[in-house]
């Protein structure tokens, strides 16, 4: 086992602003959990998924030689600032989390180089299973709404992942607190959760963001005030409520023309506007069309229909 190696990336990583680092075996057995979501058709239409699940079951088919698999944390918002109607899920409230972790864990990376390793950085973007990973690292455990739910911080935090050709310590899983509570269950307002699964062909994010058709009407009438994304399950988690206090990166809070957008000006920008106030933003991926659906949607809820 290189401690050295992983005393060095925590290290780095806190100096990063990075708020956990821990490794987890990349031969760890993720059992048939995601086959069983995927044979079900729980992920709608997002394609990419049972593509990628030879890849994503087996580390070694992203990087030859992998040995453990690093997983971080980093903290996001944990409150919508938003002053006019129309939620914006917190991960999406700043910049672009991808490009802001990009720079950060390539400089791990460099570390992790010094000591002998080759690495594969992702974050979100790879076929690696980060909460899986992050679970049998220690950093907290899958909660019933499908999320990573960590002890004293709850689950508003991005999950970035580092494959390395090094053998690290391991951490040790930790038991899953959430008992008989189903309150992310019972506040998701179309009833996507079930038994800790998530069904995308229901859930507001899913439509509101990875889509490429409209939602369905009675989805987009359940929706509520929600514009972008859907916070339900975690503004109902007791651990979240119960978090410590963190400091936020300043590049993820919202904007000022953004947290007073109102969604009539939403519907009616041009592309022009739209590029240039989602400019670092990840709500920019979606483009302006969607954008003004949603809008469409968010305000015909706001006034009943």
């Amino acid at each position: 086992m290189n401690e050295p190696a992983l005393q060095a990336l925590q290290y780095a990583a806190a100096a990063l602003g990075f708020s956990a680092c821990a490794a987890a075996p990349a031969d760890a057995d993720q059992g048939d959990l995601l086959e069983q979501w995927l044979g079900r058709g729980m992920h709608a239409g997002m394609d990419w998924m049972p593509r990628h699940l030879p890849a994503r079951l087996n580390p070694q088919l992203v990087l030859p030689g992998a040995r453990s698999v690093v997983v971080l944390t980093y903290e996001y918002a944990r409150r919508d600032t938003r002053l006019q109607p129309g939620a914006v899920a917190r991960y999406a409230q700043g910049e672009d989390y991808h490009k802001l972790l990009a720079g950060k864990l390539a400089d791990l990376d460099e570390t992790l180089q010094m000591y002998g390793g080759t690495q594969r950085c992702f974050t979100d973007s790879g076929p690696v299973s980060e909460r899986f990973f992050a679970w049998r690292a220690g950093l907290g455990w899958i909660g019933r709404n499908g999320l990573l739910i960590r002890p004293g911080r709850g689950s508003y935090c991005f999950l970035a992942s580092i494959l390395t050709t090094l053998e690290l310590p391991s951490g040790t899983p930790v038991r899953n607190h959430c008992g008989n509570c189903r309150r992310c269950e019972l506040a998701c307002p179309v009833q996507a959760l079930q038994n800790g699964c998530c069904d995308a062909r229901r859930c507001v994010s899913y439509w509101s963001i990875e889509a490429k058709s409209p939602m369905p009407a009675e989805l987009a009438a359940a929706a509520g005030p929600r514009l972008y994304g859907c916070d339900a399950c975690q503004e109902a988690c007791p651990w979240n409520a119960s978090a410590k206090p963190v400091r936020v990166d300043p590049h993820l809070l919202m904007p000022a023309r953004l947290r007073s957008l109102s969604l009539s000006a939403a519907e009616a920008m041009d592309e022009d506007a739209f590029n240039t106030l989602f400019a670092r933003s990840p709500i920019r991926r979606i483009g302006r069309g969607r954008f003004a659906e949603n809008a469409r949607r968010t305000r015909a809820n706001a006034q009943g229909g």
